[in-house]
């Protein structure tokens, strides 16, 4: 295992649901892809707002703090169409893969 991977890492656990989650479905709607592309976009830049590098620390304390400020709102994700909060998640978990941070 190489240094720095968590196998516990709350981006590892999140990933592998969104490897079941909606893998298939994105890769077959470019609609949605261009959207987690918007997404991601987002997330790399309020990370880089903070004078902060994208590392897998970064983007679990955003993931964290994303998380939080749903669960403040209630929201919940049982809905069968993907909503605002869902693509933000699932874009997190691309962008995770994307940088090595999770395989």
């Amino acid at each position: 295992m190489r240094n720095g991977f968590f196998a516990d890492c709350p981006l590892t656990r999140l990933s592998r649901d969104f490897d079941l989650f909606a893998s298939e479905s994105v890769s077959a709607d470019p609609a949605l892809t261009a959207e987690l592309d918007q997404h991601a976009a987002a997330v790399r830049d309020s990370i880089l707002a903070d004078r902060v590098e994208v590392t897998r620390r970064s983007l679990v304390h955003y993931l964290q703090g994303f998380i939080d400020g749903c669960r403040e709102r209630g929201w919940d994700s049982s809905s069968v169409e993907y909503d605002w909060e869902t693509l933000r998640v699932l874009a997190i978990c691309r962008m995770a893969k994307e940088y090595g941070f999770v395989r």
